[in-house]
């Protein structure tokens, strides 16, 4: 599929006259039209990829190409173009996944290739189509691109963050709310798993983002000012994102260990119990066996309140230990 955003007839407004972006999405006999800045290609047939090559006049990297998957380079120039590579946020956002990204930027036109949706494009995509005409430079396009994917990203962290807080809530109050303990402490684990997948991927992601945009700042040479300031805008906004996923990584791993502690505590209280209910019923026991045994010279076999007396010192053992483990608070 390829999404064309190309500039529009300029039309009026007043006295003034502003370019416009359209949107198309290009049918199979449609040619891109002269005005594009920006082609996104998604899951491009090899049909759909010569037409864009012939429209830059130069090569696009896609599945076809062997290195695609492991390119012997990240960020490269050739061919009059910037190649760059990097992994974004894709769909669903619930874990959220990552898809690679192929930026291909020539001096008049922006090329994306990515084989799963991203919802960052479209959004970007709605915005870009009402940007002003400083900001239709190809490099202006890629920037503009990245920061909305950085902006899903702290989104995704952020609701990282507000699962880790219920989920702290939940296993620390666990106790106190006298819920099943054991099926907490099990969702427990599978959350924390799923919130380190997310941030991971967080993590891999802007990883990957960091290294393109200090490519673009040292080999590709911002077109003005404004485009400069922007990419190092995002590189701060990056710096803030990764502190704020590493603390998010602490914050799982203090909530494991945690879990783990109380799982552990959880488990002491069942085997302090065994040990607990092994010592009282120690004594009735020995007192049992005393009077099991088969020995002919036993005279208390022979007293007429001897059963009675021998269930009653067995209850007294018993009830013996168990007043001492509560005076003790062991119980």
């Amino acid at each position: 599929m390829i999404v064309v955003y190309a500039n529009s007839t300029p039309f009026a407004v007043g006295e003034q006259h502003r370019a416009t972006i359209a949107r198309k999405q290009l049918e199979e006999d449609e040619t891109i039209p002269p005005g594009a800045i920006w082609i996104d290609l998604m899951d491009p047939t090899a049909e759909e990829n010569r037409k864009v090559e012939d429209f830059i006049g130069g090569p696009v990297p896609t599945k076809s190409d062997p290195d695609y998957t492991e390119p012997l380079e990240a960020h490269y120039a050739g061919n009059g173009a910037h190649y760059m590579h990097a992994s974004v946020l894709s769909e669903p956002e619930e874990t959220p996944d990552i898809t690679g990204v192929t930026f291909v930027m020539t001096p008049a036109v922006l090329v994306t290739v990515h084989y799963h949706p991203a919802g960052s494009f479209d959004l970007f995509g709605q915005k870009l189509c009402k940007s002003p005409p400083q900001a239709l430079l190809p490099d202006a396009v890629a920037v503009g691109l990245i920061n909305t994917v950085l902006n899903r990203s702290a989104g995704a962290l952020s609701k990282a963050g507000n699962n880790l807080d219920r989920i702290a809530s939940a296993v620390f109050r666990a106790k106190e709310a006298k819920v099943e303990r054991n099926r907490v402490y099990s969702n427990t684990l599978d959350a924390l798993g799923r919130e380190d997948e997310r941030i991971s991927n967080l993590r891999e992601s802007m990883v990957t983002i960091e290294r393109l945009l200090h490519f673009l700042l040292a080999e590709a040479r911002p077109s003005n000012a404004a485009v400069r300031d922007a990419t190092e805008a995002a590189l701060r906004d990056l710096k803030s994102l990764e502190e704020d996923a590493s603390f998010k990584t602490q914050k799982i791993h203090f909530i494991l260990d945690a879990t783990l502690g109380l799982i552990n505590l959880a488990q002491n209280d069942v085997i302090k119990l065994f040990s607990v209910l092994a010592v009282i019923f120690m004594p009735p026991t020995v007192i049992a066996s005393i009077y099991g045994m088969n020995f002919k010279v036993m005279p208390e076999l022979e007293w007429f309140w001897g059963y009675p007396l021998a269930i009653i010192l067995m209850v007294c053992a018993a009830i013996g230990p168990y007043l001492f483990f509560r005076w003790k608070k062991w119980l």
